[in-house]
């Protein structure tokens, strides 16, 4: 076999996944896998195990079976620094940040972790080049910032770090479409760089702009999959969020733990 028939490994790979809080299980059976230079969404109601299973993944929440292989190594269990200094790298919602720290003071606060710190300044110009508010912005307190604005340094924060892989869970809570639109637009513009993406989100028409193939969460469980390449019809949404799923989650919402998603 030659090289242009070898087979490229997945960056990540969850295969058989269960998560939760406590001893309840939210997430089970969940497998996905992400090419390099990939995006992924997660589609699906909230409370459904999205949250969840990405937390899982970086290593902020417990995984109870499954495992979890990125870049070649099994990092299933293993503690959150080590995950970000293997190369991936989870932006949460609600950009938890430093809000008495400038924007400049963050950015640079999460370019420190051992794998991104000789290249600090390179990595912060880069950032800002992305998100040219950031640099208007950066002597201001984070805390003073709008959410929009807030949003822009939680991404650039993870972008700091120099992942492979980045996790973006919720980017464009609460924003208004004109914010949203420039956050799509940065974003295409780190696909460029060759960073795979998983991204979580209500905005169907955002996943659908800025990945390459879907899975939709069910109850903790991958239901359905797709490419961006077709796009559901407004039927086909309505189903996905409010049809035949509604009421099953009605059924079992005493199994479902996720109160994050």
């Amino acid at each position: 076999m030659n090289h242009l028939q070898q087979k490229v490994s997945p960056l990540l790979g969850v295969y058989d996944l269960e998560a939760g809080y406590g001893r309840l299980p939210v997430v089970r059976s969940f497998s996905i896998e992400v090419m390099p230079g990939e995006a992924l969404a997660l589609l699906g109601p909230n409370g459904h195990g999205k949250t969840t299973a990405l937390r899982a993944i970086s290593g902020l929440g417990r995984t109870s079976s499954g495992r979890v292989v990125f870049d070649g190594s099994d990092i299933t269990g293993m503690p959150a620094y080590r995950i970000v200094n293997q190369g991936a790298m989870h932006v949460p919602q609600g950009n938890q940040l430093f809000p008495r720290l400038t924007v400049r003071e963050n950015l640079a606060l999460a370019g420190g972790i051992p794998p991104a710190r000789g290249q600090r300044e390179e990595t912060l110009e880069m950032v800002q080049e992305l998100f040219p508010k950031l640099r208007q912005r950066r002597g201001q307190l984070v805390g003073t910032l709008s959410g929009g604005e807030r949003q822009m340094v939680a991404i650039g924060m993870g972008l700091m770090a120099k992942p492979k892989l980045l996790v973006l869970d919720e980017p464009t809570l609460g924003l208004a479409p004109k914010i949203r639109y420039e956050i799509l637009e940065t974003l295409h513009e780190v696909r460029r760089l060759g960073l795979s993406l998983i991204v979580a989100d209500g905005d169907i028409e955002f996943l659908f702009e800025l990945a390459d193939r879907w899975h939709l969460v069910e109850l903790g469980r991958i239901v359905s999959s797709g490419t961006t390449a077709v796009k559901p019809s407004h039927e086909e949404v309505m189903d996905m969020y409010v049809g035949s799923h509604a009421s099953t989650a009605t059924n079992t919402n005493t199994n479902e733990g996720d109160k994050h998603d």
